[in-house]
């Protein structure tokens, strides 16, 4: 009898585990000012009442014939009940195959703060001496590679200067490139308010951005004022991006204004694999 339980037991278990997660990855590339290429990938994956949102972008322009620009970043969320719970942001800004700037930092929650921690060096040379056990990560052909399992090996530093206080346990705070690739396709339909916060921002952390909604053929237009105090005030910098009926990022635009100049962008969706990823136990407004 029991071995007769097993096969149906285990069928269960597999179906269970098939409702409770999900994945999602998704494909982009776009254009810039200054001959400048994006490419974008993001994974999102919902488990458990945990929802994880990790967006990899990689930037290059070339301004002069010698000089090539590198500028990497990627963006590791964790969400729980709708609410951030920790984000990792790696960045690398290379030009030419010249490090110019590697750092790695983990912020995470506690109660109306985001604390954080960073590991950061100048050349390899001192990166092996302050942290020893995050040395196969310095290599830049390594972004995009899992670094979080790591990353208490690599004996951070704590970073009281870049917390995060009085951060709102609260759906309307987010981190940028999740806001802009996954959490637009689910706000409200007429738009919301949203509280963002720049992990690693030494100046104003926290940014109130207004987000509107207006219906297009495809799906929905979502339009944002980016109003910064490196931003020019006049014109106002703007964000946009266009989401299917079916909720799927279909593109993003920006144009940005300061002193020195602007600049503009246009980044595509090239594809998908699975569906879209519902947020785990948000609720949602329709």
């Amino acid at each position: 009898m029991m071995r007769a339980r097993l096969p149906a037991c285990a069928l269960a278990l597999l179906l269970a585990m098939a409702h409770a997660s999900a994945a999602e990855v998704c494909r982009f590339a776009g254009t810039t000012d200054q001959n400048g290429q994006v490419a974008v990938t993001t994974d999102v994956t919902a488990t458990n009442g945990t929802t994880r949102v990790d967006v990899a972008v990689r930037f290059e322009s070339t301004t002069m014939i010698w000089f090539h620009v590198h500028y990497l970043v990627e963006e590791i969320s964790t969400w729980r009940a709708g609410e951030l719970a920790a984000v990792a942001v790696n960045t690398r800004y290379l030009v030419g195959s010249r490090i110019i700037r590697q750092q790695w930092d983990v912020f995470r929650r506690d109660n109306d703060a985001m604390l954080a921690q960073r590991v950061q060096a100048k050349t390899l040379a001192d990166f092996r001496r302050r942290h020893p056990g995050f040395v196969r990560h310095w290599d830049p052909a390594t972004f995009g590679q899992p670094w979080l399992d790591d990353y208490r090996a690599a004996s951070p530093d704590r970073r009281a200067d870049l917390d995060l206080s009085g951060a709102p346990a609260s759906p309307k705070l987010r981190s940028p490139l999740a806001l802009a690739f996954y959490w637009v396709r689910w706000l409200p339909p007429g738009g919301q308010d949203v509280a963002v916060f720049l992990p690693g921002f030494k100046g104003k952390r926290l940014v109130d951005l207004p987000i509107t909604a207006a219906a297009w053929a495809g799906g929905t237009l979502w339009k944002v004022p980016v109003r910064y105090p490196a931003l020019s005030e006049r014109p106002v910098s703007t964000a946009s991006a266009w989401t299917s009926r079916d909720r799927r990022l279909l593109q993003l635009a920006f144009d940005l204004h300061e002193p020195r100049g602007s600049a503009r962008g246009l980044i595509r969706q090239e594809g998908c694999d699975g569906p879209p990823v519902v947020p785990a136990k948000a609720t949602l407004r329709r």
